[in-house]
Formats: C-alpha cells, sequence, structure tokens
C-alpha cells in the first residue's frame, strides 16, 4: 500500500503529460450523476486458554451502504448529497467446564452528507476530483447477555466536515468507476446511555488519512 500513491501520481503525471486540451474530459452543466457505494465485512477468531478447558470465541459483520446524487451546476462542478446507513453486529462467547457467557453486541447508523465537488480532467476518460462535505450520522447501539438486555443501550449524534481528493475514470459515456485517496477530517459528537441518565460524553475528532483511506464505488452519469 505504501507503493500505491507514487505510482498513481506518476501514472498520471506521464497521462497529463501526453495530452492537449481538446482531449481533456468534461463534466458538463447539466449532468446529474448517482452514485453508489457498500462495504461488506466479516471476521471470525477463536481461541483456547486455561488448559484448553475454556473457549473464547469472536464474530462481527460490517455493512455499510451509502447512495448519492448530484448535479453539475457549471462544468466540472458539481454539488450533492449522500445518505448512508451502517449496520454492524458482533457476537462473543467464553464457554467452559465452568462458564457459559455468550454476549452480542449491536450498531445501526443513518446519515445525511451535502456535498462538493470539483473535477479536473486529465484526459478523455480520466478525472481527478476534491470533494468537500459536510454531514451528520446517528446511531444506536444495544446489548445484551446470554439473551438478556443488558440495560445498557446507548444513543449519540457525530457532525463532521471533511475534504477528499480522488479520481473517476470513465468506462464509457456515462459509466464510471471512482476512489477516494485519503481525507482529511473533523468530527464532533456525543453519546448518551439511555439507562443512566448522567452518563454523558461529548468527543471531537481530527483525522488525517492518505493510502489506508480507500474508497471505491461506481457512478452513472446522465
Amino acid at each position: 500500500m505504501k507503493t500505491f500513491l507514487p505510482i498513481v501520481a506518476f501514472l498520471i503525471f506521464s497521462f497529463v503529460c501526453a495530452q492537449d486540451d481538446s482531449e481533456v474530459l468534461v463534466i458538463e452543466k447539466g449532468t446529474w450523476n448517482l452514485r453508489g457505494n457498500a462495504s461488506l465485512s466479516f471476521q471470525e477468531n477463536k481461541s483456547n486458554y486455561n488448559q484448553l478447558q475454556n473457549v473464547s470465541e469472536n464474530s462481527s459483520h460490517y455493512l455499510v451502504l451509502a447512495p448519492s446524487f448530484g448535479y453539475a451546476l457549471k462544468n466540472d462542478i458539481v454539488i450533492g448529497v449522500g445518505l448512508q446507513y451502517g449496520n454492524q453486529k458482533g457476537k462473543n462467547s467464553n464457554t467452559g467446564l465452568d462458564i457459559d457467557n455468550r454476549y452480542t453486541n449491536k450498531i445501526q447508523s443513518i446519515g445525511l452528507t451535502p456535498y462538493i465537488r470539483g473535477y479536473k480532467g486529465i484526459g478523455k476518460q480520466l478525472s481527478l476530483y476534491l470533494q468537500a462535505e459536510a454531514g451528520y450520522n446517528r446511531f444506536w447501539n444495544t446489548s445484551d447477555q446470554n439473551g438478556v438486555d443488558s440495560n445498557n443501550d446507548i444513543r449519540g449524534n457525530n457532525v463532521f466536515i471533511g475534504i477528499s481528493p480522488g479520481i473517476t475514470y470513465f468506462l464509457n459515456k456515462k459509466l464510471a468507476i471512482e476512489s477516494t485517496i485519503g481525507s482529511l477530517s473533523y468530527s464532533f459528537g456525543d453519546r448518551k446511555s439511555e439507562e443512566e441518565t448522567d452518563s454523558y460524553l461529548k468527543s471531537t475528532n481530527f483525522r488525517v488519512a492518505l493510502a489506508s483511506d480507500l474508497f471505491f464505488g461506481i457512478a452513472y452519469y446522465f
């Protein structure tokens, strides 16, 4: 992954040098686009301890759906809004001769993200972009132990602003694949226990991510 960005930069520079203005891609004023991103991940692990008499098992899955749509106010300038739904579920069990504990944790979230994106064509099919966005997310966290509600449900909110560069490559006149290449963001949020009225937490976060923050999607322009 450390060599990914230098390779991309070299290819883009070489491509730019080989183009003239008549061959540059332009996202024309009045163009609409629909974009869809999805992510699904699974994780499982199992371990034995206490001379193999006890077993610990952990599993989790995480699903994110993030559709969005935009409109070109002028050539190469698009404004739009994105929606996001996240669903995460984790299970943990500790079993053995004298224990049998099973835990489940669920987190669901929804979000809204308006954005503005500027494109810079560097070929007939390839364009760089820089996107600025602001968003709001709300999440719900529930958990149980051995099938009984743990009475530790948590709700929270998160607001963020950020910028992210990326690449758009057109497979044909309307269909494109896109990838972000890192991001710079600032967020602040709060979380509160539904059972404990005095349990309240605020947080802020400033984040810079490069090659570790790649995100791919498909876009349709019309």
